[in-house]
């Protein structure tokens, strides 16, 4: 049988840590933390997901997994105190045994990872990297991206809706103004400075899974036009090939990818 320790191996090629900028969560966040015990610790059954929820540690567990591969840690800062939700998630996971692996930043710029799988659905040419600084450290986190055609940003948002298959999504802009120079970042990959460094360098485009009040009368003020899907559709292609990854490397173990659910419900008028 596989190891915990080959699977973490695998990963740390795959999504090298080269990638994490500082304070990032990555690698065993929960579970066997020294490498003797991953060496001794048998894995016959996995899960890849999304987000670390409730519902994802009770399926992990029906499925049998002992080992699960997150995008985002269930602990993004230390915990002074284990009380209401962060208790009830921690006594699934404890009660399942359940080891728990975090990737993030890393999956996401590496190349083949959450951000070239993104585009590679969309059907757009990457012609190159957008950098962006977190604390501290430059990654590449983003992609630039050949538009297919000339199009508006409403064709534009349209194409992208129906390819990745969302009922809705948030724009800013002028429906009829044309998409030319188009920014990429899966997840929530927009803040202010970002915005800011999309427009210095001319990118009218900003396709992401995140929009706010304060991101949006920037970019209108910016004359930048920012497409937001819902975060999980931007993310949950890149989980499903590292899941198929997984699958040829250690052909003996069976991987799952648990599909997210989007926490919220849209009506449209």
């Amino acid at each position: 049988m596989t190891t915990l320790w080959s699977i973490l191996a695998t990963l740390s090629k795959l999504a090298p840590d080269t990638f994490r900028p500082p304070g990032d969560a990555y690698g065993i966040q929960c579970g066997v933390g020294d490498e003797a015990g991953q060496k001794r610790l048998k894995i016959s059954a996995a899960a890849v997901c999304l987000d670390v929820t409730i519902p994802v540690i009770i399926k992990a567990g029906e499925l049998g997994a002992t080992l699960l591969i997150a995008h985002r840690s269930p602990i993004n800062q230390p915990i002074a105190k284990l009380t209401g939700y962060p208790y009830l998630l921690f006594q699934q996971i404890v009660k399942r045994k359940v080891n728990i692996s975090a990737l993030h930043y890393s999956w996401a710029a590496v190349e083949g990872g959450l951000n070239d799988t993104l585009a590679e659905v969309l059907g757009f040419n990457v012609s190159g990297i957008f950098e962006t600084e977190i604390n501290g450290k430059i990654i590449p986190l983003g992609r630039i991206c050949q538009v297919p055609k000339e199009t508006t940003l409403k064709a534009f948002s349209q194409y992208v809706a129906k390819r990745l298959d969302v009922p809705a999504l948030t724009y800013t802009g002028n429906p009829n103004d044309e998409v030319e120079n188009l920014v990429m970042v899966a997840g929530d990959g927009l803040t202010p400075e970002r915005l800011n460094n999309a427009w210095e360098k001319g990118y009218d485009t900003y396709l992401t899974g995140m929009l706010t009040h304060e991101l949006a009368t920037q970019a209108r003020q910016l004359k930048v036009k920012i497409v937001a899907v819902p975060q999980a559709a931007t993310e949950a292609p890149g989980m499903r090939r590292l899941t198929q990854i997984l699958r040829v490397k250690h052909p003996r173990i069976n991987f799952t990818f648990i599909e997210p659910l989007i926490p919220y419900s849209t009506f449209i008028t």
